[in-house]
């Protein structure tokens, strides 16, 4: 009998073959915790340090068992941040409505990239409470982060989206997986967004991120994301200078 098997208490030996490898029955438990929801699409996983303990056996054991899980598409390794739940993410690739920032800038054979500066959880308050539909009381989820292209700033961008409407979002790495794909997952694909544009003054922390000044000219744009019902899933502003402090419509 493989070592640690006899005092997992994870193991239904009823659902788990005994013969199996220790290693295959794990990776069966853990894509039955990602089919079931138990691990959020676009959060981290626990390491294979924890998992070995919770499942009393070796680092070893739990990477085979969760490459096989990455070869299947269903988590993603990141060097230096763990493993990631994948499963889903790619529900809005094929979307003809609005597309988030990496996929309008993928689409225009550009490498985008996201740097989260913070992340917080705050009361919606009366005014995002009548946007989103949400008790006063309720939490937003704040993401605020720098979006680079090609290696360059673009604009810094600052999000609030409702909890109640997609619980476990403060889970999700916002740096690696588009909030855009986890609405859709969600049964929220965004379909339109309404957009104002202004010409707004840099502050000194956002001029340093920028690298420009805070003499610079620089566009800054609220939107609002909604779903096919017409609800509001984000508030989003954002604020770019240079040759990214402009605004295009494709008809």
């Amino acid at each position: 009998m493989t070592k640690g098997y006899s005092s997992a208490p994870w193991l239904n030996e009823d659902a788990e073959p005994a013969h199996l490898p220790l290693y295959l029955r794990i990776r069966r438990t853990i894509r039955s915790q990602i089919d079931s929801g138990a691990f959020t699409p676009g959060a981290a996983i626990p390491s294979e340090s924890d998992l070995a303990q919770q499942y009393g056996t070796t680092k070893l054991t739990i990477r085979n068992a969760i490459d096989g899980l990455i070869d299947e598409g269903l988590l993603f390794r990141v060097q230096g941040k763990g493993t990631f739940v994948t499963h889903g993410l790619q529900a809005n690739s094929s979307s003809r409505g609005p597309r988030g920032f990496r996929a309008s800038q993928s689409d225009l054979q550009h490498h985008p990239s996201v740097r989260v500066l913070e992340t917080s959880l705050r009361p919606a308050g009366a005014h995002y409470a009548r946007l989103f539909e949400v008790s006063p009381e309720s939490n937003l989820f704040q993401v605020r982060r720098l979006n680079r292209v090609d290696g360059e700033p673009f604009a810094i961008e600052s999000a609030l989206v409702p909890c109640e409407l997609f619980p476990g979002i403060e889970t999700i790495d916002v740096s690696l997986f588009s909030l855009y794909e986890f609405y859709a997952l969600r049964g929220h694909e965004v379909v339109r967004a309404q957009e104002w544009l202004e010409a707004c003054k840099l502050k000194p922390r956002e001029a340093q991120l920028l690298r420009g000044s805070v003499d610079d000219p620089a566009l800054g744009i609220r939107c609002v994301s909604y779903d096919a019902n017409d609800r509001a899933l984000e508030y989003v502003t954002s604020v770019a200078i240079g040759k990214y402090a402009c605004y295009s419509v494709l008809q």
